[in-house]
């Protein structure tokens, strides 16, 4: 998986959280989803491919999580934004 398709995931899952979370407590605690979910897409990955294991594979647990992460939270500020245009558009402001 490369970075971009990491980012890009990362934005998607953040931009919907920031639209549905009710609040900024339930929205970042939401969040944790994506590293949560990275590094248990890594263990899985490493576990059925033994063989393509290498001595930095450990690595993959730092870095793996970092670029989801990182377009999460990018995602879930713009979700927090269009939110806020709605809600002020629709109050008649």
């Amino acid at each position: 998986m490369t970075i971009e398709a990491m980012l890009i995931g990362g934005l998607v899952v953040g931009l919907l959280i920031g639209l549905v979370a009710p609040d900024g407590r339930v929205g970042c605690a939401a969040l944790w989803i994506v590293p949560v979910g990275m590094i248990a897409y890594i263990a899985f990955w490493q576990w059925q491919h033994p063989e393509d294991l290498r001595s930095t594979s450990a690595l993959d647990f730092l870095f793996g999580p970092l670029w989801p992460t990182l377009g999460a939270c990018a995602g879930y500020a713009a979700g927090l934004g269009v939110r806020g245009l709605c809600v002020r558009k629709g109050n008649g402001s």
